[in-house]
């Protein structure tokens, strides 16, 4: 067979949202010659973007991600989280949000959360998506070819290693313009910096140019640590509206380097600042930008060329081999981008790693920068400091802070008070201070410990974010609330008001209340809305926004608003209802397509226990679906604390399900089977609930303090009939168990005679007394009855003879049912449209079709598949039938016909440029479309193939930058 012309382009998406990509509409699509947008940047780390997405397939291109809300910490899932230099100094930043407030009420107020490539802007009122931009450009050459060095190519889970991730962004809405950092997502670092105009991207800069000429290595780890948003500046306009002003965006783009110190292995890695100090600028008082002055004059913003093609010049110079980091004056319009001056540390910060930074209240000019000592500073007899005050105007540094101790560690996040000359520091030993930076002068500490869970315990719970809040509410219960998010998750809300201790004196702040393991994986960034008391935060790994709300008495916090998605890469995915044929989601309003029609049915992946909708018409609609009521007062009672603790009374991870719509307002429409568990259960969509009876065999305990049914009962594979009333259900063991969804009660099992028997049964059985279906015993109670009624059997011969026939033909059953039943387990089953044939696979390679009501099997049973089975799908309307195979391909069943009609890939293909047209890695997923022409399949080689089933070509097909993160039987 030989393929169309299909696309060779690697698309950029999600691997979370790989199946939902391939079964999306391609109406988005935009046309990509006319969204192309020129600049007039001549610079070499400028360059012109393309506003669409690049390396989108012939056919299809992402429509939009589902459930992905917040970006996930890289180290968030690691079993010893720890804030060591090098991993905390590229890693500060990522994925924290910007708060953009807009009037006076919350209403007004808009977030920006960067997601992967993207980044989306939410509105408080209801935490949904207003705007979702454009995948981000591609970093310089030089940094992509350092990712592509570094890994192992081959390797199907690094295909496409080149992807951007978005680490920080700033949006200004009175400009419609957003700043985001990026670099490749391998790489770990941002490297880039872009100009968004709404969704489009229009400029990327290239923040360290120098490094193209570098050898790979520790001393060239150059990346961005943090964005300071410095407030606006007036700029004469170029072109056709030369001499008219316009308002830009200032922001200071602080950068470092690895500090590796071979002889010392606790720190061996982490970034040391110094530089040149021979900037004679010294104009402190300058209008450059601050908070008092955000528009200054056309005179002081009208720089010469000159000035300008010298501070890109000094951006693109190599850095002495001393200098450990820079910060870089951007200025961004509209429509360009552009560095105006770049600042080498110097002087005291020689001895100085920054790791956050932050602009001051009323101080124009100037940024604190907060990080930790240089390892030689540390090691040796010169002066330390952790936080440093910048000039940016002259680029010198005028105040090393000297009120903080060293063993205090790095310094995390740095957040200014509604006190002028105060500021709120968090480090990473989990100590909030309160310093007075005119005075230098620490105030006062509050102290956070983590909770110990094990004997050895993790030392430190870091702060990683602070906010004040100030709404009059608190002025007038006498309260000033300080919130502080650590890493263990917790949020703890402190009042600031001293109280004097009467034991000895002393004065202390209280502990309003604390929220523990609000997010999990730990708190990424939280905020108080300006004069508002709500709580914005997010998590490192939790993929989740929460608004919290003070109003109670006591000061504690609830819920407002939430949304929340998997905290892992989902496992399946599935439309909640796909049409009556099965074949995915209704054509078009003719045929009755609803909101109903826009639903996904998303499981979580390892370590994500819940069952979530996700809509793709409107995201308000995404929700949870409930395990049990009171399960969070459960757990408290239980002493069950956090996410964590509730997933103790969860159901495993979910490893399949079907739906079925036929009898959904009478009861359950869905049934779901678990990873290494015997039992399904019944939910209904309607209620979002699990509501309906458990599915299980007599013998089987539910109680886990009992004996728990044997690994071979445990389920792999299920299905519902078309009329909605039987779920089967398929085994390790390779039994499949009928039941009826309503009441739960097991009907039978394929083959007939391989249900389970009650241990009374097992018992009776052994006796030969009493067991239903014996036909010895029906033939001894005839002959007896015929006894007592002094009337012989006319002839015992032929009784006899018709005996030994019965059990001839018992015989033959059971050698026929033994030779197609599965002998190990099934990974698949289907059921007609008219409840006649059931179509079970499994991993023997067996393809064997039941009678849906005898039980017993096709007198074709089994057919024998080219190789083991995996995965399995049918569309009732053509009555075919796709089963995955451990070759990598996928066969085609008719089950009118009986018989394989198509092939697509696998050890079929035996020449090299056939076999270019098959999946390279073991097929995670299969879904027919709507028409059941096309046969889409995603495999864990990155890449999802659409095939055309009439002719059986492979017509189109993408490739990811991640293989999609499920498991395969």
């Amino acid at each position: 067979m030989a393929a169309s012309k299909s696309s060779k382009r690697k698309l950029r998406s999600d691997s979370n949202s790989t199946a939902a990509s391939a079964a999306t509409d391609s109406s988005s699509k935009e046309d990509a010659s006319s969204s192309a947008s020129s600049q007039p940047e001549t610079s070499p780390k400028t360059s012109s973007m393309q506003t669409d997405d690049a390396g989108s397939s012939r056919l299809f291109q992402p429509h939009r991600s589902l459930g992905l809300l917040t970006a996930a910490h890289p180290a968030a899932n690691a079993k010893n989280l720890s804030y060591s230099p090098s991993s905390h100094l590229f890693l500060s930043k990522r994925g924290k949000f910007h708060l953009q407030p807009q009037g006076q009420s919350s209403e007004e107020t808009f977030v920006t959360v960067p997601l992967g490539e993207r980044f989306q802007i939410l509105t408080i009122s209801k935490l949904v998506p207003t705007l979702v931009s454009r995948a981000l450009p591609p970093s310089s050459e030089h940094h992509r070819m350092r990712v592509m060095r570094s890994i192992d190519t081959s390797n199907a889970q690094y295909s496409g290693g080149d992807e951007e991730e978005m680490h920080q962004a700033i949006s200004d809405s009175s400009l419609s313009v957003t700043v985001a950092t990026h670099g490749p997502k391998l790489l770990g670092r941002a490297v880039s910096v872009t100009l968004y105009s709404r969704t489009r991207p229009l400029v990327c800069l290239d923040a360290f140019p120098f490094l193209a000429e570098k050898k790979t290595g520790r001393k060239n780890r150059w990346g961005i640590v943090d964005m300071i948003n410095l407030g606006k500046r007036r700029m004469a306009m170029t072109g056709e509206k030369e001499g008219k002003m316009e308002n830009t965006l200032l922001l200071a783009i602080v950068c470092a380097r690895d500090d590796v110190v071979k002889t010392n292995k606790k720190d061996n890695a982490g970034v040391d600042v110094v530089g040149n100090d021979s900037d004679d600028e010294s104009d402190d008082e300058s209008d450059l930008a601050g908070e008092s002055n955000a528009v200054t004059s056309s005179s002081s913003s009208s720089d010469s060329s000159e000035d300008d093609e010298k501070s890109i010049a000094d951006s693109e110079t190599t850095p002495a081999n001393d200098c450990y980091g820079r910060v870089l004056i951007v200025q961004a319009s509209r429509t360009s981008m552009k560095i105006i001056k770049t600042v080498d540390l110097s002087g005291i910060g020689s001895n100085f790693i920054p790791h956050v930074g932050l602009h001051p209240a009323t101080y124009v000019n100037k940024i604190l920068l907060g990080g930790r000592p240089t390892s030689a500073a540390r090691n040796g007899t010169k002066q330390t400091t952790s936080m440093i005050l910048l000039n940016v105007r002259s680029g010198k540094m005028l105040h090393s802070f000297q009120c903080l101790s060293n063993s205090d560690g790095i310094i995390t996040t740095l957040e200014q008070s509604p006190a002028v000359d105060t500021v709120a520091v968090g480090t990473s030993t989990g100590s909030a201070h309160l310093i007075n930076t005119l005075h230098d002068v620490e105030l006062f500490s509050l102290h956070h410990k983590g909770k110990q869970t094990s004997k050895k315990s993790r030392p430190d719970n870091a702060v990683s974010s602070i906010s004040f809040r100030t709404d009059g509410n608190a002025t007038r219960q006498g309260v000033a609330p300080l919130a502080v998010g650590c890493d263990d998750g917790s949020v703890s809300v402190w009042d600031l008001t001293p109280v004097e201790d009467d034991n000895d004196g002393t004065t202390r702040r209280t502990l309003l209340t604390q929220m523990e393991a609000t997010h999990h994986g730990g708190v990424s960034k939280l905020q108080y809305l300006p004069g508002e008391p709500l709580l914005l935060s997010t998590g490192m790994a939790s993929n989740s926004v929460l608004l919290h709300v003070f109003d109670a008495p006591d000061h504690s916090g609830r819920i407002l608003r939430q949304r929340k998605g998997h905290t892992s890469p989902p496992r399946l995915l599935r439309y909640l209802h796909p049409g009556v044929g099965g074949g995915g989601i209704l054509a078009n309003a003719s045929d009755g397509t609803d909101a109903a029609s826009c639903q996904i049915l998303s499981c979580g992946g390892p370590g994500d226990l819940s069952l979530r909708l996700f809509s793709t018409a409107r995201t308000n609609l995404d929700k949870e679906y409930s395990q049990g009521p009171g399960l969070e007062r459960k757990a408290k009672k239980l002493g069950l604390v956090g996410p964590e603790g509730r997933a103790e009374l969860l159901l495993p991870e979910v490893a399949g399900l079907a739906t079925s719509e036929a009898r959904s307002r009478d009861w359950g429409d869905l049934v779901t089977i678990h990873k290494d568990h015997a039992m399904a259960y019944v939910w209904s969509t309607k209620r979002g609930s699990q509501t309906g009876p458990v599915l299980r065999q007599p013998q089987w305990n539910v109680s886990a303090m009992k004996k728990r049914p044997p690994r071979t009962a445990h389920a792999t594979s299920v299905a519902i009939s078309a009329c909605g009333n039987f779920a089967l259900v398929g085994t390790v063991g390779g039994v499949v168990y009928k039941y009826n969804i309503q009441s739960g009660i097991p009907r039978g099992s394929f083959p007939r005679d391989a249900a389970s028997l009650t241990e009374e049964e097992e018992r009776r059985r052994k006796k030969g007394i009493k067991v239903a279906g014996d036909v010895g015993r029906t033939m001894r109670m005839l002959e007896k009855n015929s006894m007592k009624g002094g009337v012989m059997p006319s002839d015992i011969d032929q009784a006899e003879r018709d005996r030994i026939s019965f059990m001839e033909a018992e015989e033959k059953r059971k050698a026929i049912v033994q030779r197609a039943s599965h002998e190990v387990a099934v990974v698949g089953i289907a059921i007609d449209s008219l409840n006649k044939t059931v179509v079970t696979v499994g991993a023997d390679s067996k393809l064997v079709l039941w009678n849906f009501v005898t039980h017993m099997p096709n007198k074709k049973s089994p057919i024998m598949l080219p190789s083991p089975a995996t995965k399995l799908t049918h569309v009732r309307d053509s009555d075919l039938a796709a089963i995955a195979m451990r070759d990598f391909g996928v066969a085609v069943f008719d089950c009118s016909s009986l018989s394989i009609v198509r092939y697509f890939g696998g050890s079929r293909y035996a020449s090299p440029d056939a076999m270019r047209l098959s999946h390279t890695g073991p097929i995670s997923d299969m879904g027919f479309g709507p028409d059941g022409r096309k046969l889409f399949t995603s495999s864990l080689d990155g890449t999802i193939r659409v095939w055309d089933v009439p002719t059986g070509l492979c017509v189109d097909w993408s490739k990811f930058a991640f293989a999609p993160a499920v498991d395969v039987y």
